[in-house]
């Protein structure tokens, strides 16, 4: 009989699965290591430019990180950086949805939102993560504006669903 996977693999019983939300139609942004203020600048920049009609941010992880004096190793101070998931209201199609995800990629600069937007290309759909990842809690909702009675209705039912199997599983 063979083997499939290394030792640790093996023994390992936990199942390590990540379940996402797709779809063509819905405009889903992922910045990681981005603070929560140029997240929002960036959402309502599209909110205004593109009419999305509303949008939710969503916290997908979060990092302490400090600054030390380089001459006493002394800590002087501590911030926060975030990994963040964004939904927008608005219906689109995906050539709109390819679009305005390449625009705010360039736009913003963030290298990390560049690669997400290149995934989705490739991919043929947009993803956003609604279950853990490792040591990664689920996103959870922090901030929201505008209307959320379309897209995001549908993500949150799609998320609340999840939420809702992976409780009332056994694995």
């Amino acid at each position: 009989m063979e083997s499939i996977g290394t030792k640790n693999q093996q023994s390992n019983h936990k199942l390590n699965i990540i379940i996402g939300n797709w779809a063509t139609k819905t405009l889903m942004l992922d910045f990681d290591n981005t603070p929560l203020g140029e997240v929002k600048l960036w959402c309502f920049r599209l909110y205004v430019w593109f009419g999305l009609g509303g949008f939710i941010i969503l916290q997908s992880s979060q990092r302490i990180l400090a600054a030390k004096d380089k001459r006493t190793g002394k800590i002087i101070f501590r911030y926060r950086i975030g990994s963040y998931l964004v939904v927008f209201n608005r219906e689109v199609t995906w050539k709109q949805n390819v679009r305005i995800m390449n625009w705010i990629a360039l736009e913003s600069g963030n290298i990390g939102l560049q690669n997400y937007v290149r995934m989705q290309c490739i991919k043929g759909s947009s993803t956003l993560r609604l279950s853990n990842k490792g040591k990664k809690p689920f996103p959870k909702p922090i901030f929201h504006h505008g209307s959320q009675d379309k897209m995001i209705a549908e993500f949150l039912d799609n998320r609340q669903f999840i939420l809702d199997f992976l409780n009332n599983s056994a694995c």
